[in-house]
């Protein structure tokens, strides 16, 4: 993940992304655990809504993988499809340990 190039392509500095970021992980994770816990309970609605969230801000930030990631797990869920998106969900909790490594190196 270059910050630098995810920054410029939005048109900021490195280091007001790098804030943006900080801000993106610290809600993105609260709404990744509510996924979580929404996908422990078999909530298909809960886990599309927190899906879509991390979607959006994601693609608002340009980290397209993790976008990628939950709009995956935002369209299984809206066709109650859970069983589907088992590793997709470890494979976000992935990409946001990745960017948190990145941002606090």
């Amino acid at each position: 993940m270059n910050l630098k190039e995810l920054a410029e392509r939005i048109g900021l500095e490195e280091d007001e992304y790098r804030e943006l970021v900080d801000l993106f992980l610290e809600t993105g994770m609260a709404d990744f655990d509510r996924l979580k816990g929404a996908f422990e309970a078999g909530d298909a609605r809960q886990v599309a809504r927190s899906a879509h969230t991390i979607n959006g801000a994601a693609g608002n930030m340009g980290i397209m993988n993790v976008h990628e990631v939950a709009k995956r797990i935002e369209r299984a869920a809206a066709e109650n499809q859970l069983d589907s998106v088992s590793d997709e969900v470890g494979v976000l909790k992935g990409l946001f340990d990745e960017i948190a490594g990145v941002v606090h190196a």
